[in-house]
């Protein structure tokens, strides 16, 4: 063999090797589990700006499927009969307001983890709380307090985007009473930029059973891609994984707390069947 082809077949394989596919394109050809570790281990610092257009379109078909799961668990419950606890916020399409609300959280909060605000702007608020009668006899809003030892189904509770705005008015008010980083006559940071902002994202189980309870909370701002919840009885999960691990159980995850040898009702396998990967 001449040198020519020696130094030729190296140059040419790796010409005729395939391009690294997008995280988008990956994503659509089934990698959902894949892409999304992927974004995470950037941890707090972001995807780079470089490569921020195609994480941001994964983000997007994410938040799209899960806005179509819920409707058909939404539609699949009513059907059933179930008793929203609120009715009117059982299944809130995103509107402008919801997406202005968003924008302006955003220019005055500082960054928003990917998945958050394409869940704020594709999906929208949901509120799955209410009584599920014989067909879910665990999931209940009016009834009787809960005894300590009763399973808590964590109904599929997400925030609208002007939710988003009125709990930041009601939080972030010292603010603009006066802050170091831009009153110079302020001796310290206000809370907002020594803590962050605790965004109330949803009530945690106990509070969905209509029983005094706590929130989830996701600290911002944030460059992450898929931000953790805090205050879930699931320590470390992210949004994406508590939304997949909630439509996993039919919108209501508490039941994988039950008892292993308890009858799971039925109604679960019906909420959950073929729903879109995500």
């Amino acid at each position: 063999m001449s040198l020519v082809t020696l130094l030729y077949c190296p140059i040419m394989a790796r010409l005729a090797s395939p391009v690294m596919a997008s995280w988008s394109a990956r994503y659509r050809a089934g990698e959902c589990f894949a892409v999304w570790n992927e974004l995470r281990a950037y941890g707090p610092d972001g995807v780079p700006e470089a490569h921020r257009e195609d994480a941001e379109e994964v983000a997007r078909e994410t938040m799209g499927r899960v806005a179509a799961n819920v409707d058909v668990v939404v539609e699949r419950l009513a059907a059933a009969h179930y008793a929203f606890a609120f009715p009117e916020r059982a299944r809130q399409v995103p509107t402008d307001d919801d997406l202005i609300a968003v924008r302006r959280a955003e220019q005055i909060i500082g960054p928003m983890p990917l998945a958050l605000r394409s869940c704020l702007e594709i999906v929208g608020g949901v509120d799955l709380c209410g009584d599920g009668g014989a067909a879910l006899p665990h999931v209940s809003y009016h009834a009787d307090p809960y005894e300590d030892w009763v399973l808590y189904p964590d109904p599929l509770v997400l925030p609208s985007g002007v939710y988003l705005w009125h709990d930041w008015e009601s939080w972030g008010g010292d603010v603009e009473q006066g802050c170091a980083c831009t009153d110079h006559d302020e001796g310290e940071l206000c809370r907002f930029h020594s803590e962050g902002f605790p965004f109330t994202f949803a009530p945690d189980e106990v509070h969905k059973a209509s029983v005094s309870g706590s929130e989830q909370d996701i600290m911002l701002p944030s460059k992450s891609a898929d931000p953790e919840l805090f205050g879930s009885r699931r320590t470390g999960v992210t949004l994406v994984e508590y939304l997949r691990i909630s439509l996993a159980w039919g919108g209501f995850p508490g039941y994988d707390a039950g008892p292993a040898d308890a009858a799971l009702p039925k109604m679960i396998e019906e909420l959950r069947r073929d729903l879109l990967m995500f």
